[in-house]
């Protein structure tokens, strides 16, 4: 009974931390709730809990979370950190220190309860005080962003505005690096697949530097995979466009999302401005070819996805966007023409062999078609749509077999 009320509890935690990679902070809470309610005293969930009210800047109910930890466990590292953070967030400087000097007796060279004990003393006056305290984190690692931005401030409230500003370049050098290595961890794991390990990276990498936009746009993509909505997919596109408005992944990802959700209008001002600054931006190009198609603007669409093509003969998804393209409009001769060209370049192109078999299908070619659906699911035996349109060739096939025999009955 102990091992299922704990493994319950592990259960919810993870709940809320996945969340808390989400940023779905008041949903986390919630699942930190249920940890707690089946273990009252998982320090880890607690822990948990307090740190993602501590986000949410509910301070003082933070606090009561790091006292249950300290209750049970009164030399918790953790606890007595992040109490000290939520004390300081308040104000209340001198509670703070005392709670950093706490941990401080415990590991003496932690550099987080010192450089957050350093800016306590800056906050009473004490900038003299809380230099010598940060330079302690300094000289065991030089390379420490929160001491450098620490001390960066502290020297500004000092009016030691050159040295100041020394520290701060310093820091966002130091914070630049550690967020692109986290940022390539999450890249790793994307690749392989594993979505949810990776969103730990990208918000890991964004919490070192903010204004990270691989980071940024890597967590939207994400967001968007995992099937959220607009609106919580478009908070990091934007903040990325706000870092730098000509980031061209965090346009091109909004307008192909907003192509998806039929709002075509919003999606080709997303292609138009990349063309601004990149007129020669294949993707793009196709990419608003593909939603002025959805407009009924068929000229004006052919217009882009030829362009496309002109840059880049052989880029089998400008290709193939154009087979999509001349399908839609029937020209189903013509579809096949490129589809063949897209298959010369890449004869294992998944997408251009069924797209192929469906051509077929159209034109009443049902062996041939069915030929190639069978190729496209030798490639990729879980391609749902290839086994669904095969299904469907079979039974034209079928179809065409039993009419033979129908015709000879009537005439019985």
């Amino acid at each position: 009974m102990i091992l299922q009320k704990s493994k319950n509890s592990w259960y919810y935690l993870n709940q809320g931390l996945t969340a808390v990679y989400y940023s779905q902070f008041k949903k986390a809470v919630s699942k930190f709730n249920k940890a707690i309610d089946l273990e009252p005293e998982n320090i880890v969930a607690q822990l948990h809990k307090g740190r993602t009210l501590y986000k949410i800047e509910d301070f003082q109910n933070s606090i009561i979370c790091f006292d249950v930890i300290l209750s049970i466990d009164p030399k918790n590292l953790d606890a007595l950190y992040n109490k000290g953070l939520a004390l300081e967030k308040l104000e209340k400087y001198e509670e703070a220190i005392s709670s950093f000097e706490k941990s401080l007796k415990i590991d003496s060279k932690y550099s987080d309860s010192l450089t957050a004990m350093g800016l306590c003393f800056s906050k009473l006056g004490q900038n003299e005080e809380a230099i010598k305290i940060i330079d302690q984190v300094l000289i065991n690692n030089p390379k420490n962003s929160a001491a450098l931005y620490a001390k960066s401030l502290i020297l500004g409230r000092l009016e030691k505005n050159s040295e100041a500003t020394l520290f701060l370049e310093k820091a966002i050098e130091e914070d630049s690096k550690q967020s692109d290595i986290l940022y390539e961890k999450g890249q790793k794991l994307t690749k392989q697949g594993k979505h949810e390990e990776a969103i730990k990276f990208y918000t890991k990498a964004l919490e070192i530097d903010s204004k990270n936009t691989k980071a940024l746009v890597a967590k939207g993509w994400t967001l968007d995979f995992a099937g959220f909505s607009n609106k919580d997919i478009f908070v990091f596109y934007d903040k990325a466009l706000k870092v730098d408005p000509k980031c061209t992944e965090a346009l091109m990802n909004k307008g192909l999302v907003l192509d998806r959700t039929r709002l075509y209008k919003k999606a080709i001002e997303c292609f138009d401005k990349i063309l601004e600054y990149d007129s020669n931006n294949v993707r793009a190009l196709y990419s608003k070819g593909t939603s002025l198609s959805q407009l009924k603007k068929f000229g004006q669409a052919r217009f882009y996805f030829e362009c496309a093509l002109e840059i880049e003969p052989k880029n089998v998804v400008a290709i193939c966007t154009m087979v999509w393209f001349l399908e839609h409009s029937k020209k189903y001769e013509e579809a096949l023409e490129y589809c063949e060209k897209a298959l010369k370049i890449n004869p294992n192109y998944v997408y251009g062999i069924s797209y192929k078999g469906k051509l077929l299908l159209l034109l009443k070619k049902y062996e041939e078609s069915l030929k190639w659906y069978d190729k496209a699911i030798e490639l990729d035996p879980e391609n749902q749509t290839a086994i669904w349109h095969r299904f469907k060739v079979i039974e034209k096939l079928d179809e065409a077999k039993r009419e033979p025999f129908l015709k000879r009955l009537k005439k019985l």
